[in-house]
């Protein structure tokens, strides 16, 4: 996964509509609901309710998200530095 200059959903700054944020950072991941929602802990059915604009994008799941991506980012500085 190459997730480039994204460190935070905030990042995203050119997108201001968080469902949308969050729809297009799993898309750019090539990510299914299934795949992402398990990676943030989270119900396939929650994600769905909030990239639907069900449910409020809320605090606790932007958190999860920028979590999720601090991990992916040292998992990939950590996979880079083992090929020294």
């Amino acid at each position: 996964m190459m997730l480039g200059d994204i460190e935070r959903l905030e990042d995203m700054k050119h997108i201001e509509d968080d469902h949308e944020r969050i729809i297009l950072l799993r898309k750019r991941l090539k990510m299914s609901q299934y795949q992402f929602a398990k990676k943030l802990d989270i119900s396939v059915s929650y994600l769905g309710q909030v990239e639907n604009y069900k449910l409020p994008v809320t605090k606790q799941i932007i958190t999860r998200i920028d979590e999720f991506l601090k991990r992916e980012k040292e998992l990939h500085e950590k996979d880079i530095l083992s090929h020294f």
